[in-house]
C-alpha cells in the first residue's frame, strides 16, 4: 500500500493528461523529468533513525526519498518540529560541484522555504526501480544547467531550489 502511494505522489511530478498507466511509463517518465538543483550550501541534511559520518551525509542521500522541509530557526521556536512541504527524490548528487539533483512534485512556491532535507526510512518504490529495459529515475544523467527563479518567473524567489533548464552540463554527478 506505501508503496503504491509513493507512486501516485510522484505521478503529480507530471501533467494530468499525461497518460503513466504503468510502473514503466512513470520510470521513463521520471528519468526524463529535469530535476531541481540544490547547492549543499542551502540546505541541511537531518537523518531520522542513524548517525552518518559527516564525510558520507551528501553520498547517504543518493538515490534516497527525502522529506522537503523548513526549519524553524528563530529563537522562540527552537525547539518547533520542521514543517514538511513534500517529499523528493534525490537523483544524483555533485560533490564536486555540491550539487544535489531532486524530483518532487511540490510546487516552487513552496519549495521557497526548504532549507532541510530529512532522510528517514522511506525507500524509492521498486516497482519503479526495477522495471525490464528502463533506465532507474536516479540513473539517467540528463541533468541540466540551472535556471534560476528570475529566469522562469520574471522575478527573483532567491530559491534553494530551482528548476534545471539546458543538456549542456558538463558535470561529474555521482548517480547510482
Amino acid at each position: 500500500m506505501r508503496e503504491r502511494r509513493l507512486v501516485e505522489y510522484f505521478k503529480q511530478c507530471f501533467s494530468s493528461d499525461i497518460s503513466l498507466a504503468t510502473n514503466k511509463e512513470l520510470a521513463y517518465a521520471l528519468a526524463s523529468l529535469p530535476p531541481y538543483e540544490v547547492s549543499f550550501s542551502d540546505v541541511t541534511v537531518m537523518h531520522l533513525h542513524c548517525e552518518v559520518p559527516r564525510t558520507e551525509i551528501w553520498h547517504s542521500l543518493n538515490a534516497t526519498i527525502v522529506g522537503l522541509a523548513s526549519s524553524c530557526d528563530t529563537p522562540a521556536t527552537a525547539h518547533a518540529i520542521p514543517w514538511c512541504v513534500g517529499l523528493g527524490i534525490v537523483r544524483g548528487i555533485d560533490v564536486q560541484r555540491g550539487l544535489l539533483y531532486v524530483i518532487t512534485p511540490v510546487a516552487v512556491e513552496h519549495l521557497q522555504s526548504v532549507d532541510l532535507l530529512l532522510q528517514g526510512l522511506i525507500e524509492i518504490p521498486r516497482s519503479v526501480l526495477q522495471v525490464k529495459g528502463c533506465e532507474s529515475p536516479y540513473m539517467s544523467t540528463n541533468v541540466r544547467d540551472k535556471i534560476t527563479g528570475k529566469d522562469l518567473y520574471a522575478s527573483n524567489l532567491n530559491s534553494p531550489l530551482s528548476r534545471q533548464d539546458d543538456g549542456d552540463s558538463d558535470s561529474d554527478a555521482d548517480t547510482m
